[in-house]
């Protein structure tokens, strides 16, 4: 151990020297109109698993099923057909990259060029509608995890797929603000609108909650938010092409370990209790007095509110 200490000792210097040389690269690279010089880089279009650009497009691939899928899935629960299935699947799988390109890039939707993606999307709705309700559920496929859940719901095999899908659409996200000339924080709002948006728009068109908004689910879009900015970040630290594969790498691995780490805990943001606001407001006086009054005259237009307002002693209120 004393050993080890005094070595380190040795090259602390160098290490110093080293890191003050990335720091400055990094400052180096900021221009004028506060955005970041980075090295653009770009995917190959077509995945293999040689190259880190070409795993990352494997692992953008792999998303796209899963999104696709549990779009798919939520579209038949809420009673959709076929056809309904179909487009709800595709848009919760290439819906964040549309909005992303239209608002923010001011370019054509990734899928126009790369229609392969609208094949996958469609394909693996498709086969959701019809395989899924074939499966038995609680039926462990891989290493004990399930596809469909013993409740009928998305298994752990859908919820570790949905994982990596965020973290590769976050750092996908976050290199096309990059390849977009937009400053480092744009860069990541990119990277979590490839992520979020398209479920979003999935619940929009289903009238549910949005999911990244309320919490009734654990936290979704901050994680996505954390994939970008660490990838941006180590850009910007280490914009050289040999650490390429490093930042991919811990980007998607630190975004699916968090996520793995919401679902598990039940990780949520601050909110209200929604329940206690409410039973609180209906203790308020004044409150029960106005709906005691609509509930006699029928009608709240029919009340004074002077006189209801002005005021509540004479009132005996049992909660």
């Amino acid at each position: 151990m004393l050993y080890f200490l005094l070595r380190l000792a040795t090259h602390l210097p160098r290490l110093c020297r080293l890191a003050l040389a990335f720091v400055s690269t990094a400052l180096a690279s900021f221009e004028s109109s506060g955005q970041l010089s980075f090295v653009h880089e770009g995917l190959p279009r077509w995945p293999n698993l040689w190259t880190p650009t070409g795993c990352l497009r494997f692992l953008d691939w792999f998303g796209t099923v899963v999104f696709a899928m549990s779009g798919s899935l939520a579209g038949a629960s809420s009673g959709a057909d076929l056809n309904g299935c179909i487009l709800i699947g595709t848009v919760t799988a290439v819906g964040g990259g549309t909005l992303r390109d239209a608002l923010v890039l001011n370019t054509s939707p990734s899928w126009v060029d790369e229609w392969e993606y609208l094949v996958i999307s469609a394909v693996s709705a498709t086969v959701a509608v019809y395989v899924w309700h074939r499966l038995r559920p609680g039926c462990p496929l891989w290493l004990g995890l399930t596809l469909k859940a013993a409740d009928c719901g998305e298994g752990d095999l859908m919820q570790w797929g949905d994982a990596i899908g965020v973290g590769a659409f976050a750092v996908i996200g976050a290199m096309n603000g990059i390849r977009g000339n937009r400053p480092m924080i744009v860069s990541a709002l990119c990277g979590v609108m490839t992520a979020t948006f398209g479920g979003m728009v999935r619940d929009m068109l289903l009238h549910r909650p949005v999911r990244i908004l309320h919490p009734y689910a654990d936290t979704y879009a901050p994680i996505a938010l954390v994939g970008a900015v660490s990838y941006l970040g180590m850009q910007a630290v280490a914009p050289l092409q040999q650490f390429q594969g490093c930042r991919i790498l811990i980007s998607v691995t630190l975004t699916v370990f968090l996520r793995q780490q919401a679902w598990t805990n039940g990780w949520r943001l601050p909110h209200w209790n929604i329940n206690q606001e409410v039973v609180q407001m209906n203790q308020d006086p004044r409150v029960i007095k106005i709906m005691q009054k609509t509930m006699s005259d029928g009608n709240l237009s029919d009340t004074n509110t002077d006189d209801t307002f002005a005021s509540s002693d004479d009132l005996t209120v049992n909660v």
